[in-house]
């Protein structure tokens, strides 16, 4: 009977222990028509497991409407792992992260009064058990228990960098569910940056794994896998790398503390179709995931081998020729210059690490070294007994290929260079040599050949295979486009509701693509306009002049109006980049579950400098004991961090917003006592509400080190209401362009500010390869392409709006199968500033590492 086990500290399929290596590849990220070939070409890498996230909101793609066929069929991809002999880390959230539109969570649950999401609470987990009762059943059919790949079933995501109120409580009910569903598997819960307990290790019948990404070029990279291996292993669990960085160098350094699963993320690059892109990708505050989705992985977005490709068969070679031996090993630590692994049964595995731009000679016992090549590490066998043959080996090659039968033995290494192989033997033996190989008193040198050692027990042949080296890249050509059919200005919307107040997109329904907020507007006395809760792209044109576009992240943004009319057709658009993947508190967008498009629009007639007249002090009252007055942010005290509260007296009523200029301060603001929200760096307006004549308005300023309180200005005027409110998305733009008028045009092409404009690509010459890469260079673009009936994602052409920049790809390219080419390409091209956006060329084909120019 078929079974997975995590006994002890061993990872057991069908009752033998083994070693993992799992490449992420997920089938939302690749064609339909391209699995069967990226899942093979991970398979021919030597790896041996998938990592495979399920995002719901791909699944369920509105309320109640759940779809599983073509591009979302994951009951085929399963297949087609299983007949591929690759087994399966099923990662089904309810959160994924991934980059991805929400990190996977649909974007209209926030709606609901009351649900928090990620935490142990009835209405969320409500809405989690529809999701698990649609996937789980479809995971538990592909089992390997029952005769398909799946091994392992994560249950959550990285919990640990969210603030969960009860992460065992939340995980166990989730584990619960799964296991009425189905699920046989052990279940996982990884800890993103290794809190074990806060990802949910206090659940029970779910293992921790963790998430580790270290500096490759970090000394310390055994020390932080040696701390998590030690923690699992007295809760008598095996170390599971969930994730971690792509080099097979660290994913050496890794083994070799013990790690029974390596799932180095991302390895096989995709892309983000339709509108699956999110926002608040790692490091930039506000980061807008590309098109192409590619962290530099073995296999690039279009499916080819990068160089590392060569790492990746040896480590895999060397894994299955250690076996048994390899996966119930125990951790050693520190030995001498290198650390080594105990392998069942005897002998050790060294790792000989250098990370040095030059190379270094490193011994692997007291009468042997070895030269380790710069920015490279070796895993060596020391003393590694062969019974069947009556010898013992220590090696300066990587193992490659190991068969043991009855009195005889094969051992392949990847040799680079001259490479010795010290034997002990007991008694007589004699040596038959083939190639440059050399026998001589029990050590065997050479590069290329093979010895036939002959003992008193059995026989061992020694095989030199010279390591492989990256192949050349592969030629390519690549063309410029100098000629295309364009249209004239054309729109792509359909009408969502009408005269209504400006609120987010998705209480409307929309919850991808863009919304178009319309009306006729009294701009008299305007200087400006406040949007309230504004994101992700925001493009305000006032008649026919269009003031460019902008990221935001969903703080009140300021625009000054700079020719206010008297009336003036007034449109605000909002363009969902994506769905924050990650909870970060520094903007409010990057809120996991955060919405989009406008909640309110001030139109500022009076812009009041208020930085002076403020009461200092909490609660002194005035007519007993006069508080200090001063200005805001002025009051001085010798401490540090500091927070002072500021009041003062609101002396005219109406709609009003705060904006703070060149402030570096965090400043909290209340009204009557009520917390309205806070002013820093990154969100400097805060819209305040209808001001009445009395109400007192509170100022906390937080200094930790005296920055400047900055210029303070309250914003008044008049709220502007009755919008019509229109969408855009994929069925939009497909009835756009079938009603397109086409002329002939020659590149280069000009959009008019607040103007789009399609272009179509009827012949892109012979395709090749299973994909076609295409390249632009212009300026002042957005463009969304559509082949094949489908809605292939966006590229900037040119850099992104002030505010934002492009994370987890080139974000230059577009990857396109070429079936899907076969009525061409279209683009349906917006300008994105006060000007004219152009498209100057259109590259076709090339590498994906083709550098940018």
């Amino acid at each position: 009977m078929r079974s997975v086990e995590l006994a002890g500290t061993e990872l057991r399929i069908d009752g033998v222990p083994r070693v993992l290596l799992c490449a992420s590849l997920f089938p939302f990220r690749v064609p339909r028509e391209q699995w069967r070939d990226r899942i093979a070409a991970v398979a021919r890498l030597g790896y041996h497991a998938l990592d495979v996230y399920v995002p719901w909101n791909f699944h369920e793609t509105e309320p109640d409407i759940w779809d599983f066929s073509g591009q979302r069929d994951i009951e085929h991809f399963l297949e087609l792992a299983r007949a591929a002999g690759l087994l399966v880390l099923a990662r089904p959230g309810p959160y994924i992260c991934s980059e991805w539109d929400g990190g996977g969570l649909p974007a209209w649950l926030p709606l609901t009064d009351g649900l928090r999401l990620r935490q142990n609470e009835p209405r969320y987990l409500a809405e989690v058990e529809r999701w698990f009762r649609r996937i789980m059943p479809i995971l538990a059919r592909h089992q390997h228990t029952r005769g398909g790949p799946v091994m392992l079933v994560q249950v959550e995501n990285e919990l640990d960098f969210f603030d969960c109120d009860d992460p065992g409580g939340y995980v166990e009910v989730l584990a619960r569910s799964a296991r009425t569903h189905g699920i046989e598997v052990p279940l996982v819960a990884c800890a993103g940056q290794g809190d074990i307990v806060r990802a949910g290790g206090t659940a029970t019948d779910v293992a921790a794994a963790v998430n580790l990404y270290p500096d490759d070029d970090s000394s310390d990279v055994e020390r932080h896998a040696a701390h998590y291996e030690e923690a699992l292993r007295k809760q008598d669990l095996p170390l599971l790398v969930t994730e971690t960085n792509r080099l097979h160098r660290t994913l050496k350094r890794l083994l070799v503390c013990g790690a029974r699963l390596l799932g180095p993320y991302l390895q096989a690059s995709g892309w983000n179709g339709e509108y699956g892109t999110a926002v608040n990708n790692w490091g930039d505050v506000l980061g807008f995931m590309t098109h192409d989705y590619d962290f530099g992985g073995v296999l690039d977005p279009a499916g080819a081998e990068r160089p590392d490709a060569v790492e990746a068969r040896r480590l895999a070679a060397l894994v299955d020729a250690l076996g048994p031996r390899l996966a119930a090993a125990v951790p050693v630590g520190e030995y001498g210059p290198a650390y080594a692994l105990d392998l069942h049964g005897g002998g050790q595995l060294l790792s000989l690490t250098n990370l040095a731009d030059a190379d270094i000679s490193a011994e692997v016992d007291e009468s042997l070294t070895v030269t380790v090549p710069a920015a490279s590490c070796l895993l060596l066998v020391r003393d590694l007994p062969l019974p069947g043959a009556g010898v013992r080996l220590t090696a300066t090659a990587e193992l490659t290929g190991l068969a043991e039968r009855p009195g005889e033995a094969v051992a392949t290494f990847a040799t680079r260079g001259h490479t010795e192989i010290q034997l002990t033997v007991s008694g007589d033996w004699s040596a038959q040599t083939e190639g440059d190989v050399r026998a001589d008193t029990l050590r065997v040198t050479g590069s290329n050949g093979s010895v036939l050692i002959t003992t008193a027990v059995g026989a061992l042949r020694l095989v030199f295979e010279p390591a492989q080296t990256p192949p050349p890249a592969r030629p390519t050509t690549a063309y410029a486009v100098t000629s295309a059919h364009v249209s004239g200005p054309v729109g792509a919307w359909r009408t969502v509701t009408e005269r209504t107040a400006a609120q987010p997109l998705e209480r409307l329904g929309v919850y991808c693509g863009a919304g178009r907020y319309r009306t006729a507007a009294d701009l008299r006395g305007v200087t400006g306009l406040v949007l309230r809760s504004a994101a992700d792209v925001i493009d305000v044109q006032v008649a026919s002049t269009s003031l460019g576009w902008v990221a935001s992240g969903g703080g009140d943004l300021w625009l000054p109006l700079p020719d206010p009319a008297q009336d003036a057709d007034l449109i605000i658009t909002a363009r969902i980049w994506g769905h924050s993947n990650f909870d970060d508190g520094r903007l409010p967008a990057l809120r996991l579950g955060s919405l989009r498009g406008i909640a309110g629009v001030l139109a500022v007639t009076d812009i009041t400098r208020l930085s002076e007249g403020w009461l200092v002090g909490p609660d002194a009252d005035p007519s007993s004991a006069p508080p200090p007055r001063g200005g805001l942010g002025g009051w001085m005290t010798a401490c540090f961090p500091q927070t002072i509260r500021y009041r003062r007296v609101v002396d005219r009523p109406g709609p009003a917003a705060l904006r703070v200029k060149e402030g570096q301060a965090r400043l909290d603001v209340a009204l009557n006592g009520t917390v309205l929200g806070t002013i820093t760096p990154l969100t400097p307006v805060l819209w305040l509400d209808d001001l009445r004549q009395g109400d007192e308005l509170t100022v906390d300023v937080h200094r930790a080190w005296g920055e400047p309180t900055g210029d303070v200005e309250l914003l008044r005027g008049r709220l502007i209401e009755g919008w019509d409110v229109a969408a855009q998305g994929t069925a939009e733009l497909l009835t756009a362009r079938r009603g397109a008028d086409l002329v002939a045009a020659e590149l280069p092409v000009a959009v008019p500010a607040g103007q789009a404009r399609w272009l179509h690509l009827g012949d892109l010459g012979p395709a090749s390869d299973a994909n076609v890469t295409v390249r632009f260079r212009g300026a002042g673009l957005l463009a969304t392409a559509l082949a094949g009936g489908r809605n292939l994602g966006r590229v900037w052409i040119g850099p992104p709006p002030p505010g934002a920049t492009l994370r987890g790809g080139r974000g230059d390219l577009l990857v396109i199968p070429a079936p899907w080419l076969r009525d061409g390409l279209d683009l349906y091209l917006e300008s994105t500033t006060t000007g004219m956006g152009q498209l100057d060329e259109i590259i076709i084909d090339g590498p994906i590492d083709a550098p940018s120019g």
